[in-house]
């Protein structure tokens, strides 16, 4: 039995085994096709959920590695030792998730950039298409009046 400072290390994982097997946990993955995504087919843009999309990623795109545990004072020791004993795996793939959550949502800030920016021309771009229309109609009728005046 390996024990350090005091804490037996084996009785501690038998005890997670054992959680283990009674809530049922199986390391069966799902593949894609297992699972539904009614959206994927007919998905409409919206601009307000994009922008709370874009709100929310901003939010949450940092992952903390330190929480509060919850459970019993057995389940909390635990859970204090498993943390402690997996910390030099976790935290580092934790700062990198975090790190790159957080340029995905610079990502996507700018796009939300890009989407006004494009917006705005073509807003632009049609108010310069309906004077042109205008334009081109009076010219029209000018040029039937011309028309009209040359053969009288």
């Amino acid at each position: 039995m390996a024990e350090t400072n005091g804490i037996n290390i084996e009785e501690i994982m038998d005890e997670i085994r054992r959680e283990i097997r009674e809530k049922g946990y199986t390391d069966d993955i799902l593949s894609f096709e297992n699972i539904e995504n009614g959206e994927a087919s007919d998905y409409q843009y919206s601009e307000a959920e994009f922008r709370s999309l874009l709100l929310e990623i901003n939010e949450k795109n940092n992952i903390l590695w330190y929480r509060d545990l919850e459970g019993g004072s057995l389940a909390r020791l635990l859970k204090k030792v498993v943390r402690k004993l997996t910390s030099f795996l976790g935290v580092p793939i934790v700062l990198e998730q975090s790190y790159f959550n957080s340029m995905v949502a610079r990502t996507f800030d700018q796009l939300a950039g890009y989407i006004k920016t494009q917006e705005e021309e073509l807003e632009k771009s049609r108010q310069e298409m309906n004077l042109l229309e205008k334009k081109v109609e009076t010219l029209r009728k000018q040029l039937s009046e011309a028309e009209n005046h040359l053969e009288e």
